[in-house]
């Protein structure tokens, strides 16, 4: 009767543990209910983070190497505010205030958009906290590690990019020509452009001999007046640029690293809303021609700013298709592979 009573309290037991042990597992491993919340508790993210679990914060030790406890919640909470956001879960609007008082100014203004709160915005921020713990790593790769691992942790999310980039990556150039005096009122001029003395006499020069000091004002001219329409019979200014050929390399890279150097209200981001950016189509037409040297590092660093659309002025080559190829996982989406 003894040795029964034994048996039986042993099954008990184990059937205990055996039951914990799946509760925990479900709590910590990585699993998550239908319809149930990710976070418990007010950001107990990383440990346990929430019911996430050990899998993702070793995701993020991993993939992010981020060792220190401070720096893991520290990215964890902004994973967590951008996947909430994507799925309309509730948040702390106190501690999201909080949350935003502590990014940079080109951050903070892309947490919110029209007063709701921006996922990308929040990701955004996520690399950013990333790039504070390896300042030494390329930007374009910590974002890229930053939303692989986001996706990893969060794969229902894989949809989710990142908004792109106000200026262009880092590129070689050289030094930009200097702005001549006759030719420095060509940027700010408007769709009378045309009928201008200076812009006259420069469509009269072979195309050998078109001045240096006037490139950076006609790309001014160009970010400025691209979208105007030209009166039939006059030349626009991107047929006059063509003409310099990728003489303009330094020159166009110089407008693009520095917003403040293209004329008052040049064309926005790529999405309209988040306030004037660098990215020009026409221009990316004009590089389209250039030869590969001159025209592959500007379209990767494109690439690498989020400037997807450029993907469209590519040339049809194998150079071309293999640059769209290594972006396919940009952290940004993927170029359109048909462009």
């Amino acid at each position: 009767m003894f040795q029964r009573l034994l048996i039986v309290a042993l099954f008990v037991v184990v059937a205990i543990l055996l039951v914990r042990s799946i509760a925990n597992w479900f709590n910590r491993g990585g699993w998550i209910g239908r319809g149930q919340s990710e976070i418990k508790g007010t950001w107990a993210v990383v440990e346990p983070l929430g019911r996430l679990g050990k899998a993702a914060e070793n995701t993020l030790k991993s993939s992010l190497r981020l060792e220190d406890e401070n720096d893991l919640k520290k990215v964890a909470v902004l994973f967590d505010v951008a996947h909430r956001t994507v799925g309309n879960l509730p948040l702390d609007s106190a501690e999201l205030r909080a949350l935003a008082d502590e990014a940079s100014e080109p951050i903070r203004v892309l947490l919110y958009r029209d007063e709701a709160l921006h996922a990308p915005g929040w990701l955004l921020f996520a690399a950013d906290r990333v790039q504070d713990v390896h300042p030494d790593m390329y930007a374009y790769e910590v974002k890229r590690l930053t939303l692989a691992a986001y996706r990893e942790v969060f794969p229902s999310d894989g949809e989710t990019v990142l908004p792109p980039e106000r200026i262009l990556a880092p590129v070689a150039c050289g030094t930009p020509p200097a702005v001549g005096d006759r030719y420095g009122h060509l940027g700010s001029l408007g769709a009378e452009y045309t009928r201008d003395t200076a812009y006259v006499s420069l469509l009269e020069c072979p195309a050998e001999e078109l001045p240096d000091e006037a490139m950076v004002p006609l790309l001014q001219l160009l970010f400025l007046t691209e979208d105007e329409p030209v009166p039939d019979g006059e030349t626009p200014v991107d047929k006059l640029l063509a003409r310099y050929g990728d003489r303009l390399y330094s020159a166009a890279v110089y407008v693009m690293i520095r917003p403040e150097s293209a004329a008052k209200g040049g064309p926005p981001a790529q999405d309209g809303k988040d306030g004037p950016g660098a990215y020009s189509p026409a221009l990316f037409r004009l590089i389209g021609a250039w030869p590969r040297s001159s025209a592959e590092p500007l379209f990767r660093a494109a690439f690498e700013s989020g400037w997807n659309d450029c993907a469209r002025f590519l040339p049809e080559s194998g150079w071309a298709r293999d640059l769209k190829a290594v972006f396919r996982d940009s952290p940004y989406g993927a170029p359109a592979q048909d462009g």
